[in-house]
């Protein structure tokens, strides 16, 4: 009985030990997947088609303001496009960003998306889904809320 008691004691500290390793790879994990978001800001303001669709999965779904409707991440490449070749001037902001794991390969990001021109502000709801793939995390849908 004692070998059995000590076995179980043994094996509940090395859970308890494991523990904070865990939520610090949970806290890394999340300033990972906020950084994706910041990255596809400072991307859309320096008008870098190329760096804003490598964030998003080829499969994904975006909610286009411009479409007024959920796109593929070609269709929003070609909104984005023609935008930037108006030469639309806007700047994008985010802020608020709060990060919720499912596990460690799914992730949901909710925040406010601030959207400034010479003639006005606005903000809204945003959120991103998030999916680790081969080791990076991609936006598999967007959506305002």
């Amino acid at each position: 009985m004692k070998t059995f008691t000590v076995v179980v004691a043994l094996l509940a500290m090395a859970s308890l030990a494991a523990q904070p390793a865990r939520s610090q790879d949970t806290a890394s994990e999340i300033e990972v997947v906020k950084r994706v978001i910041e990255m596809l800001s400072a991307a859309i303001n320096a008008t870098k088609l190329d760096e804003i669709l490598a964030l998003y999965a080829d499969d994904a779904l975006i909610d286009s303001k411009a479409a007024k409707a959920m796109v593929s991440k070609a269709q929003y490449g070609e909104t984005l496009k023609r935008a930037f070749a108006q030469r639309r001037s806007f700047r994008v902001e985010t802020g608020g960003l709060r990060v919720s794991m499912a596990d460690s390969n799914h992730a949901t990001v909710d925040g406010v998306v601030y959207f400034s021109s010479a003639s006005d502000r606005t903000s809204e709801k945003r959120q991103w889904k998030l999916e680790k793939r081969d080791g990076r995390w991609l936006i598999v849908e967007a959506k305002y809320q």
